[in-house]
C-alpha cells in the first residue's frame, strides 16, 4: 500500500529543491572540508603516549578519536587507489568528515552549558561525555578502531593500545575489544566484515607503481555502511531520551514532578528538544542514503555536510529558523524532517520498502540520483 507514496513523495521533494537557489556563501573548497587539525596529525600510532609498555588512547579528546579515524585511513587508502585521484575515494572518509563537522559545531560540548567542549579554532578541545552526538560517535570509531585490531587489519603494533576510561557512565561504553565483543558480539562481527573484506583482496593489476586491488564497489561500500549503522544502533538506543515533552501533558502534582526529573536526566545528552529530533531524523535519513550505497567519498560526504547546521538548535528553531542559516542548511534541516516523519507516519514500511528496492542495482543509481538533488542544492 506504501509503495504507492513513494514516488509522489519524492517528486514533490524533487519539486521543493529546484525551487531553492544557490547559496554561494555556502560553497567550500577541499581544503575548508578536512576536519579540524587533520594537518596537524601524521595519522601515526606512535602519535599516540606510551606508558607501561601500552599505547594510550583517550576518546574523550577530540585529537585522539581523529587521530584513530586518520590512522584507519592511511592504512586502508592502498585500497581504493583504483577508485580515483589523490586518495579522496576512500569509502572511510564520510565517517571521518561528519566527525570533523560535529566538532566543529559544538556538537561535542556540554548541554546545556555548549561553552564547555566548545570547538576552539586554537587547540583540539574535549568530547563530552555527556554529549549525545559525542556518544553516537564513540562508537562508531571505537568500534572500527578495535575490530580493525581484532581482524589483524592493523597489526605489527608495537604496543597493546588501552582506551582510557571514564567513570561517569562506565556502564555506557565498552573500552577494549574484549568489552565490545562481550557486549556487541553482532556489531563486532559487522565491522570484522568490513576488514576481512579487504584483507582478501588480490592484486589484479599495477599502474604506474600503484597496485590495484579486485574490490567491488557495491560490496565494500555496504560492508563499509553495515558497520557503521551497527555502531549507530548502540549509540542511539543508548544516548536518545526514551521521553518527550508532550508525554506529561495533563499531569498534575507529584507524578508530573517525579516524570520531569526523568525527563532532565534523560534529555542530558542533548541541549534542547529540537536538537535531539534533528539527531534522530539525520540519522534516519542516513539510513535512507546507506540501503542506496550512496558513495562515501571525501567530494560526495563534503557536499552533504555544506548543508548541516552549523551550530546546536535551540527550541526557537524549531518555530522558525534565523536568518543565519543558509539555504543549504534551511533545505537539509527541512527534507531530514520530512523524510522521517513520512517514515513515522507509514510505520516505518517507508524505509522497508525502500530498502527492499533498493536490492536492485538500477534503483541504487536512480535513487542515488535522487537523493543527490534533494539533499545538496547547486552551489556552482
Amino acid at each position: 500500500m506504501w509503495s504507492s507514496l513513494i514516488t509522489p513523495t519524492f517528486l514533490f521533494l524533487s519539486f521543493f529543491s529546484v525551487e531553492l537557489a544557490p547559496n554561494p556563501e555556502s560553497a567550500t573548497d577541499e581544503n575548508d572540508s578536512y576536519p579540524p587539525f587533520w594537518d596537524q596529525i601524521n595519522g601515526d600510532i606512535a602519535e599516540f603516549p606510551v606508558q607501561n609498555n601500552k599505547t594510550i588512547i583517550d576518546p574523550s579528546k577530540y585529537i585522539d578519536r581523529l587521530k584513530m579515524y586518520k590512522i584507519l585511513i592511511k592504512k586502508s587508502n592502498k585500497y581504493f587507489a583504483g577508485f580515483g585521484n589523490n586518495k579522496t575515494d576512500n569509502v572511510l572518509w564520510a565517517l571521518t568528515l561528519y566527525y570533523g563537522k560535529l566538532y566543529e559545531t559544538d556538537r561535542f560540548s556540554e548541554p546545556p552549558n555548549s561553552s564547555v567542549c566548545a570547538y576552539d579554532a586554537g587547540a583540539p578541545g574535549c568530547i563530552s561525555i555527556n554529549s549525545g552526538w559525542g556518544g553516537i560517535n564513540f562508537y562508531v570509531i571505537v568500534l572500527y578502531f578495535l575490530a580493525a585490531i581484532e581482524s589483524e587489519f592493523l597489526k605489527d603494533l608495537p604496543y597493546q593500545v588501552v582506551l582510557v576510561s571514564r567513570e561517569e557512565y562506565r556502564s555506557d561504553f565498552c573500552y577494549s575489544i574484549a568489552e565490545c565483543r562481550a557486549s556487541y558480539p553482532q556489531a563486532m562481527d559487522a565491522v570484522n566484515r568490513f576488514y576481512q573484506y579487504l584483507l582478501s583482496r588480490e592484486i589484479t593489476f599495477i599502474i604506474r607503481d600503484v597496485p590495484h586491488y579486485n574490490i567491488d564497489e557495491d560490496t565494500v561500500i555496504l560492508y563499509m555502511w553495515e558497520a557503521h549503522q551497527a555502531g549507530i544502533d548502540i549509540g542511539t538506543s543508548k544516548f536518545s531520551d526514551v521521553f518527550g515533552y508532550q508525554a506529561y501533558s495533563g499531569m498534575e502534582g507529584e507524578l508530573e514532578s517525579a516524570f520531569r526529573e526523568d525527563l532532565v536526566k534523560n534529555w542530558s545528552f542533548y541541549s534542547s528538544e529540537t536538537e535531539r529530533d534533528f539527531s534522530l531524523d539525520f540519522l534516519v535519513t542516513i539510513e535512507f542514503l546507506e540501503a542506496a550505497l550512496y558513495r562515501p567519498y571525501f567530494e560526495s560526504s563534503a557536499e552533504i555536510l555544506v548543508g548541516f547546521p552549523h551550530r546546536l538548535l535551540t527550541d526557537q528553531d524549531r518555530i522558525v529558523l534565523t536568518s543565519n542559516f543558509s539555504i543549504r542548511e534551511k533545505a537539509l534541516l527541512t527534507l531530514v524532517k520530512l523524510t522521517s516523519e513520512i517514515n513515522k507516519l507509514t510505520g516505518g514500511a517507508f524505509f522497508t520498502i525502500w530498502n527492499k528496492v533498493m536490492n536492485l542495482k538500477p534503483a541504487r543509481s536512480v535513487a542515488r540520483f535522487l537523493l543527490k538533488r534533494l539533499l545538496l542544492i547547486p552551489i556552482s
